[in-house]
């Protein structure tokens, strides 16, 4: 229903667990395109059938093969004319700054900061960050990973929003988020 004249992009993520797919929230409201679920090792009906709808020119794959195997992508490699690509890292944190930082590789005013150990916050927060051009990163309760902070430094944010309360993000990872930003 969003995209009723076909996307440029889709974004691909596997519907098993959350974080991949949160990540890409924003990058598809900056980019014009729709996240769609996909098993590990093979692509749904429904969604062939609105990707083949959609007509996109690239499909984009969130996260690992542990996440979404090369399996998918060959599946998907008939239905985009500029091919398949795959944003991701070591680890979710890492995934999530690799989805930063091909969305938004000019950098961001906002960024917005969630656990990643759970998805309520980084779901509330999703079409906040596409609405303001923000990245959704993700963090340790008591600490941040070294890609979220790296991939922060390297967006140069004036404003850092953290999603959910201190049970979910420290206090001393709010300090040190708040050191990041001028």
């Amino acid at each position: 229903a969003a995209f009723p004249g076909g996307a440029d992009v889709v974004f691909v993520a596997t519907g098993a667990n959350f974080p991949d797919a949160l990540a890409g929230g924003p990058a598809g409201g900056a980019l014009g395109g729709p996240i769609l679920l996909t098993g590990k090792d093979s692509v749904p009906a429904a969604t062939l059938a609105e990707i083949v709808r959609l007509g996109p020119q690239r499909i984009v794959i969130l996260g690992g093969s542990a996440a979404v195997s090369e399996a998918v992508r060959s599946q998907l490699v008939p239905y985009a004319s500029d091919g398949v690509t795959r944003w991701s890292g070591a680890d979710r944190y890492a995934t999530a700054a690799a989805v930063s930082a091909a969305a938004f590789p000019g950098g961001a005013d906002v960024v917005f900061v969630a656990t990643g150990a759970n998805f309520p916050d980084a779901l509330a927060g999703g079409p906040a960050g596409g609405a303001l051009g923000g990245p959704i990163l993700l963090t340790g309760k008591d600490s941040v990973p070294a890609a979220t902070l790296a991939e922060i430094v390297r967006l140069g944010p004036q404003r850092i929003v953290i999603l959910g309360g201190s049970a979910a993000v420290s206090e001393a990872v709010r300090a040190q988020l708040q050191a990041l930003v001028p």
